[in-house]
């Protein structure tokens, strides 16, 4: 699950501050050319020793790779407004450098490049390979489906089985039955690993709006957990299929994980619907260490998670269009290229989740993309499958999709 993923800082991304000294954009250019072309041992020197003292050496080596062996040659180097475009001869990418008074770097940007030929038919070529299942969804405005792969397939979501929390307090905010202002108290039953109010004092006041704002910009799962209580778990029930009931709170699914015997567990996989719902009402009486590290390797994914399909991700995404939540962190999107921009996703040891709500311009058509892929017995390749998200999404935007589709 859970892990939060702050999509504004990729993996493929570093983004560290150093003093920004006035210098030549020539001297500039020419680092960056030289980060590109020269041997793995002089790029090094290039750098700052501080800087090198937060960022290993083989980090930056590695994404100086991955920009090499997916863009090619460095052709040529040009100036904007907040730093540079480089220019390969298979993409672009947008880069920036601050350099110190003895012209080493000191702080840099890589961004996410563009390739200047790319196909959806190696996308999925890509997702295919790929250890594990995969499944993606792209819907046009609801209606028409310009991708399906696997799109049917239940798989575990993490974190964005939260959209469905949302819509379930939408729905009840327009039915008139609640309201945004309404205050709920933080109890200690509630609290739950990950996100930043877990360790707030019991009984400080939160609005509902606060409260759905952490649930989708920081994926808090303490948030999560008061609002599912306080809307009743039937009353979310009535928005997921059966092979998520019953839907359970985020300290519920760490009890089960962290705190329950394998016997245990047994039961509870194997139960029933009713079954399960007795043994989590025994959950309350289990301990539960708020600030302890989860699993790092794949749990119980096949069995206790929140499972949809990616085109189940893209119906609700649309279905709150209007959800000013998703907009706060626009995840793997630049939220500059987007009239809208929502994002929810999801992630433990072996599941990666992605649902963006993207439109360009005003009045155009609206597209919901959702990625899942599950490995029960490995880590996710988050490199990868953000790299490939990404070039989905700049498919889109280049309005290739739409295009194929006609």
């Amino acid at each position: 699950m859970i892990k939060k993923i702050f999509l504004t800082t990729l993996i493929l991304m570093i983004v560290l501050s150093g003093t920004v000294l006035a210098t030549d954009g020539d001297i500039e250019e020419r680092l960056i050319f030289d980060l590109f072309n020269l041997e793995d041992n002089q790029v090094i020197d290039l750098f700052e020793p501080s800087f090198l003292q937060e960022v290993p050496a083989e980090n930056l080596i590695g994404i100086l790779d991955s920009y090499k062996s997916n863009l090619g040659r460095l052709k040529e180097v040009t100036t904007t407004e907040v730093g540079y475009t480089l220019i390969f001869e298979k993409g672009n990418a947008p880069i920036a450098i601050s350099v110190n008074k003895d012209n080493q770097i000191d702080g840099i940007y890589f961004g996410m490049w563009t390739l200047t030929e790319d196909s959806l038919d190696s996308i999925l070529a890509q997702f295919e390979e790929m250890e594990g299942v995969a499944s993606v969804c792209v819907i046009q405005d609801n209606d028409e489906i310009l991708l399906d792969y696997n799109a049917d397939q239940p798989l575990a979501v993490g974190s964005a089985f939260k959209l469905y929390v949302l819509q379930a307090v939408y729905d009840q905010v327009e039915a008139g039955n609640l309201s945004w202002d309404s205050v709920l108290f933080i109890n200690q039953e509630n609290k739950a690993p990950g996100g930043i109010i877990q360790n707030w004092p019991v009984k400080t006041p939160l609005t509902l709006k606060t409260l759905t704002n952490l649930m989708i910009s920081f994926s808090d799962n303490t948030a999560t957990d008061h609002l599912l209580d306080y809307l009743g778990r039937e009353k979310v029930e009535e928005y997921v299929p059966e092979v998520t009931k019953p839907v359970l709170k985020t300290v519920e699914f760490f009890k089960i994980k962290l705190s329950m015997e394998p016997e245990q567990q047994e039961k509870y996989i194997n139960g029933d619907v009713a079954e399960k719902r007795r043994i989590l009402n025994e959950l309350k009486d289990y301990e539960l260490d708020i600030n302890q590290p989860i699993w790092s390797s794949p749990t119980l994914i096949e069995d206790v998670e929140w499972f949809f399909t990616t085109k189940e991700l893209c119906q609700v995404i649309y279905a709150l269009k209007e959800a000013d939540e998703l907009s706060i962190n626009p995840g793997l999107a630049e939220k500059t290229k987007w009239h809208m921009a929502g994002y929810k996703g999801g992630s433990e040891p072996g599941v990666l989740q992605f649902t963006h709500l993207l439109q360009k311009d005003e009045g155009e058509p609206v597209y919901a993309i959702a990625i899942t892929v599950n490995n029960s017995d490995d880590l996710v390749d988050t490199n990868q499958v953000i790299l490939l998200t990404k070039r989905l999404i700049s498919l889109i935007e280049q309005g290739e999709l739409a295009e194929k589709s006609e």
